[in-house]
């Protein structure tokens, strides 16, 4: 409204401006496209959550994290085809295009094969190309017991194989072997003969020296209690005799440090050369002497026992990435079932504190892999304990593979502590972000334990698994699998159905038609595009990019702003950046004659109306109490 007065014709002409301009603007054609802004990693907030609002703007200040990073995977969810083998596997090596793997396994079988078919004898090791991921005919040595780890030489010309055996190709060799793969996949070297009194777990050379861990008490005759360190080039044992002790005690991992000074080890005993603190499930050495070095972690992180260990490490320049497991439910004994990385001098870094078994640990510069059965990470404001649906019905979600930002973005909160878990929040500990990559894999049941990978290892084009898991992606693709960096590679789609979508389109008392709907989810894409095509046509009317998590699916709506008077019908289409889609119709709806904003003939009556009406005001400048309404030219 605008009341005008005794005034001149100019001011007068002025006033009406604005109206005149108001219909100018109603017949300018309507974009095609309402694209929503965007959500982008500029508005995440400064610890690095990657927080953002709901709908694409920026996050309150203060407001809580998303709980997973919007950075793009870099690795696909979609395994590639690999050899399959009949049993589980306990690890694996990568050596140029060559992968080695051990196990507790009677065969091995091509990609997609079901169990018993095309099967061909394999004694618990194999070997399979990288890059192809079939195996290799010319290597097919026997363990007459399960291979535990490998290593290799710093020459690259020895590989060295542990575990439960004693005998391999029918030779004598006491849980240790080599072989040598310097001019081909794998000659067994029969002078190289420690004998272990019992097992072997886990291996790591530095230089001529080849650091043991393990359950034997004996090497070569001589004791050493669960450590052990052998001339690498003769299997000569070395004075070297640090001791792990306490119920079950074992070593489950052992690593060098970059510069082969200090020993890190892993494992569920409680003291190391008769210290607990540190020794207690984990200790640094001295790579030449074997005397315990400080370890601060060691005073946060304790898990260790009869039903509880630190089970893998892995090194980088930075320091040392340990992974835990328990079945305790006592924090005495045990207060971690995730993984953390400290420093080479024993400083914890990060902590992750996500509730559920880990099993294997494999870092890069930026991201780390880790696999297990995480049920739940509310801790770091990830996925809650949570229902779902596999083949065989609802199950209580179990992840198996994971990966994380290498940095200590978040602090650790309260909320979705459990009972018999640590609570970590009261000591303002930082765990990393959980990343959007989320392979899927079929739980197996050789070890009687229902696990899926126990060894996690990465490259620059594949992280690579071995386990018990029977499937990968609702393939069968049993023990062992690959899957690609993404770069030109296909991704997985968005999960579930159209139906989950619940699209619904409703006509608006304005004329314009909405669409709600409950946002979808992907295993290796946290962001995805949504987009409501109106009848047959190719372009959408709205576009919106949602990164929605999988415990935090919310209700959106997208509007077509520029429907004509009629029927129409509405499509949602939902995509990946590598153009996966999941397509949802939606039945037709009526848009009335009188809620038409976009009907030109409308549009052209109501300018010529608007411009009539301020002839008549500018004529009437003698009518000082006159008050018309303006016309909105819409």
């Amino acid at each position: 409204m605008r009341r005008l007065s005794t005034t001149p014709r100019l001011f007068i002409i002025l006033s009406l401006l604005p109206l005149l301009l108001t219909s100018m603007i109603a017949l300018t054609p309507a974009a095609p496209v309402a694209t929503a802004e965007e959500k982008t990693e500029a508005n995440a907030d400064a610890d690095g959550s990657g927080n953002v609002g709901d709908n694409g703007g920026e996050a309150d200040a203060g407001a809580d994290p998303t709980g997973q990073s919007l950075q793009e995977p870099v690795y696909t969810a979609a395994p590639l085809p690999t050899v399959q083998i009949d049993g589980v596997a306990w690890g694996q090596l990568v050596v140029g295009d060559v992968v080695y793997v051990v196990g507790s396994f009677n065969s091995a079988r091509p990609a997609g094969a079901l169990a018993g078919q095309q099967e061909v004898p394999r004694s618990n090791i194999l070997a399979y190309d990288l890059t192809t991921g079939e195996l290799i005919e010319d290597f097919a040595p026997t363990l007459n017991g399960a291979g535990r780890s490998l290593a290799l030489s710093e020459d690259g010309k020895t590989l060295y194989v542990a575990g439960e055996f004693d005998r391999v190709n029918d030779e004598w060799h006491s849980r240790l072997a080599a072989f040598d793969i310097s001019h081909g996949h794998g000659t067994l070297i029969s002078s190289f003969q420690p004998v272990f009194s019992t097992t072997v777990k886990d291996i790591a050379v530095a230089g001529d020296t080849l650091y043991v861990g393990g359950y034997f008490t004996k090497v070569n005759k001589q004791q050493r209690t669960r450590l052990a360190a052998l001339k690498a080039s003769t299997g000569e044992l070395l004075d070297w005799t640090a001791s792990a002790e306490g119920p079950n005690a074992q070593v489950y991992a052992i690593e060098v440090s970059p510069d082969h000074s200090k020993v890190v080890i892993g494992g569920s005993f409680s003291s190391v050369n008769g210290s607990s603190r540190p020794g207690y499930g984990m200790a640094l050495l001295d790579a030449s002497t074997g005397e315990v070095l400080p370890m601060p972690v060691n005073d946060t992180v304790r898990t260790a026992g009869e039903k509880a260990a630190i089970f893998d490490i892995a090194v980088d320049d930075a320091g040392f990435y340990a992974t835990a497991y328990s079945a305790v439910g006592r924090l005495d004994e045990a207060n971690l079932e995730g993984s953390f990385k400290a420093d080479w001098n024993g400083n914890l870094i990060w902590l992750e504190p996500c509730h559920g078994d880990t099993y294997g640990i494999a870092p890069t510069k930026e991201i780390v892999y880790t696999v297990g059965h995480a049920h739940s990470c509310e801790t770091i404001y990830g996925f809650p304990n949570m229902p779902e649906v596999r083949k065989d019905g609802s199950h209580p979600l179990y992840v198996r593979a994971m990966a994380f930002t290498n940095s200590p973005d978040i602090t650790i909160r309260q909320q979705g502590v459990a009972d018999g878990y640590q609570d970590w929040s009261t000591s303002g500990l930082k765990s990393p972000t959980i990343i959007g990559w989320y392979p899927d894999l079929e739980a197996g049941k050789v070890t009687k334990m229902s696990q899926a990978a126990y060894k996690v290892d990465v490259t620059d084009k594949y992280v690579l698994m071995v386990g018990e898991f029977i499937e990968a992606d609702g393939k069968v693709q049993q023990g062992i699998v690959r899957y690609p960096r993404r770069a030109g590679q296909p991704t997985l789609p968005p999960e579930g159905k159209a139906e989950n979508l619940a699209a619904r389109a409703e006509v608006t008392t304005s004329g314009s038609v909405k669409v709600s709907f409950t946002a979808t989810w992907d295993r290796d894409d946290p962001t995805l595009t949504y987009s409501l095509y109106r009848d047959n046509e190719t372009t959408p009317v709205a576009t919106e990019k949602i990164s929605d998590t999988r415990w935090a699916l919310n209700d959106h709506s997208l509007e077509d702003t520029t429907c004509s008077a009629g029927e129409h019908t509405y499509r949602l289409v939902v995509s990946d950046p590598s153009g996966n889609t999941i397509t949802a119709q939606m039945p037709s709806v009526t848009v009335p004659r009188k809620a038409d904003n976009a009907d030109p003939a409308n549009a052209d009556d109501a300018a010529k109306n608007a411009d009539q009406d301020g002839n008549n005001q500018a004529n009437a400048d003698d009518e000082a109490d006159g008050s018309p309404e303006e016309k909105d030219g819409h």
